[in-house]
């Protein structure tokens, strides 16, 4: 009677497992990963405080024209204007700010994730995780730019390379996109070009024998032709080798260029050693040389050995070399997700060729497995099989992890001063008065050719002198991140009155200087927003003690596991402070026009 029970809950227990494992279906499984991703994004984005790259974009596509959008804003901002274009529908409507910026990234995070899991044959595991990894969830879709769009365009090539020779024309169209999305999309996307175009003359040996392949390669030369004229760095723009704060010199090129393949790769899923910041100056410790080539070295192996056995291996690697050369002139370490988007791109090709199996193995692998088998037993081997599957993926979860303390930090704290900033001035009504912002001065060569690369040395603040270049057009980074909550500029001292930053270098000391004289002129602003250096009072002829420095706000930003406390003050005017801000209570005024305590 006893067994007959056990027996009888036993298949109990299976049924009810098998009706749940039937339930879960991949289809299914791919949903819920899409609702939770797009909750959990919208949810955080709610909390989240724009920062300067998004209010610079925001700017540039409400407050430029079209023209100087798409003709002049590329040769300083080093991309195709296809974001600020996106941008621009929302904002030159008077969608506000943070409702217009963010609804734009979510519906092109959502598109990400969507291709991602309906239309790529990745292994379902990769499926799951992804998705909610650091820079696919958190920094390409908590914070609006146009990576999440650049990682659809890689996608959609993904999905239609299969069918390049047969099909050109979604194969070239994405690759457009791609080039629009970026000037790293255009490199990929070239390269990307040239394999297919070696490929099928490899085969074929004839450039024309298909003549839509052919017209349709030649219509992305001449598109991507149009793109880089388009973005060619204007002479006057600055450049990314220079430290600003004067800290550091960048490393040697080739330094650059190794931590490209060793660093970066690493830093996309398992490794949090970089911060947010210029990858021209990033110097490593021996240790952490090892930590992270351990990392990309798997990577690198993995990647390697399942486009070897479908013949992709040449596309891998001939692309990222050319990606890497870029990065040596120009990359900041939040890029890092768009090498993560290249490599799962590169994946989700080979996939398409052939899902991935127990072949992929190295022979010597499976011999040492069947070795390992023969010495202890199926079972121990088993064992220790999947033992080594759940540290796979535990380090896999290790960019989730990365997800939920990031998006926790950006709701607990503010991210960036912009929000907090704006409420502000709202509240005290200080929009209305005349502020002023602390500019650049950068210390000067000796050297006294014209080239604007060669006046500058290390940079940093320069107190005063005759060794000092003053850089007026560039301002405070706050009033960037602030101008979009309002219709009209606040710096009275703004370049040419661009509410976003321009990133010209003035080449001729003596404009500035006229700068500071025409500023002088216009007396003590009630507001000044600056980080305080005696000389930003000294030369305008303003008396500190004129001004009471307010705290505004306390910033905890995160970056993966790290965080970066700070603060934001401003200076207002003592009369504003004490007659406008802190003025004696009055009282209410009644409807019959009365006032009473």
């Amino acid at each position: 009677m006893g067994s007959a029970t056990a027996t009888a809950a036993g298949k109990a227990k299976v049924t009810r497992f098998d009706k749940i494992r039937h339930w879960i279906t991949p289809f299914r499984l791919h949903c819920a990963v899409l609702a939770v991703y797009v909750i959990l994004v919208a949810t955080v984005m709610c909390f989240h405080e724009p920062w300067f790259d998004e209010a610079q974009a925001w700017l540039i596509a409400r407050d430029c024209s079209w023209r100087e959008m798409i003709l002049e804003r590329p040769h300083y901002e080093g991309h195709p204007p296809l974001w600020w274009m996106i941008l621009a529908i929302p904002a030159k409507l008077g969608v506000p700010y943070e409702i217009g910026l963010k609804s734009v990234n979510l519906v092109f995070a959502t598109l990400m994730i969507w291709l991602l899991e309906f239309k790529t044959k990745l292994p379902e595991l990769f499926k799951a995780i992804l998705p909610f990894s650091y820079f696919l969830c958190y920094q390409y879709g908590v914070t609006s730019r146009p990576y999440a769009l650049m990682i659809c365009a890689m996608l959609l090539i993904a999905i239609n390379w299969k069918n390049r020779d047969e099909k050109p024309l979604p194969v070239i169209l994405s690759m457009m996109l791609l080039c629009l999305t970026s000037s790293y999309g255009i490199v990929i996307s070239g390269m990307l070009a040239v394999n297919w175009v070696f490929r099928f003359l490899k085969s074929d040996h004839s450039l024309i024998r298909n003549k839509r392949r052919f017209f349709a390669l030649l219509a992305l030369l001449a598109f991507a032709v149009i793109l880089i004229i388009d973005v060619i760095p204007a002479k006057d723009v600055f450049h990314s080798n220079f430290d600003v704060q004067g800290t550091e010199e960048p490393v040697p090129v080739w330094q650059r260029f190794l931590n490209a393949w060793i660093l970066l790769p690493s830093e996309t899923l398992f490794t949090s050693i970089l911060t947010n910041s210029s990858f021209n100056f990033v110097t490593l410790s021996w240790d952490q040389v090892l930590e992270a080539g351990l990392f990309s070295g798997l990577m690198w192996a993995f990647l390697i050995q399942i486009s070897r056995r479908r013949s992709n291996a040449t596309l891998l690697l001939t692309t990222y070399l050319a990606m890497s050369i870029v990065f040596t002139q120009h990359f900041t370490t939040h890029h890092d997700g768009i090498i993560l988007g290249f490599f799962i791109a590169i994946l989700a090709i080979d996939c398409e060729t052939r899902p991935i199996s127990a072949d992929d193995w190295p022979k010597w692998c499976l011999t040492l497995a069947d070795w390992l088998i023969g010495q202890l037993g199926g079972r121990t081997s088993l064992r220790y099989f999947n033992l080594m599957k759940a540290l796979g993926m535990l380090l896999m979860l290790i960019g989730v992890y990365w997800t939920a303390s990031a998006s926790i930090c950006d709701i607990r704290y503010d991210y960036a001063p912009s929000r907090a900033m704006a409420n502000y001035v709202k509240t005290y009504h200080l929009d209305k008065y005349r502020w002023m912002s602390g500019w650049t001065r950068l210390i000067k060569m000796s050297d006294t050719t014209p080239s604007v690369a060669k006046l500058i040395d290390k940079g940093g603040y320069c107190a005063g002198g005759d060794n000092c270049i003053d850089y007026t057009s560039w301002l405070q980074r706050t009033q960037v991140e602030m101008a979009p909550y309002f219709k009209h500029n606040l710096a009275a001292n703004a370049y040419q009155g661009h509410s976003f930053a321009s990133w010209d270098w003035i080449e001729h000391p003596y404009e500035s200087k006229k700068d500071l004289a025409t500023w002088r002129s216009w007396g003590e602003p009630e507001v000044y927003d600056i980080i305080y250096q005696p000389f930003y009072f000294s030369d305008l002829g303003y008396d500190r003690n004129d001004y009471t420095k307010v705290r505004v706000v306390n910033l905890v930003t995160p970056w993966k596991d790290q965080r970066t406390t700070g603060s934001y003050d401003i200076y207002v005017r003592n009369d504003i402070y004490k007659n406008v801000m802190h003025s004696p209570d009055t009282g209410i005024t009644w409807p019959d026009g009365s006032k009473r305590k």
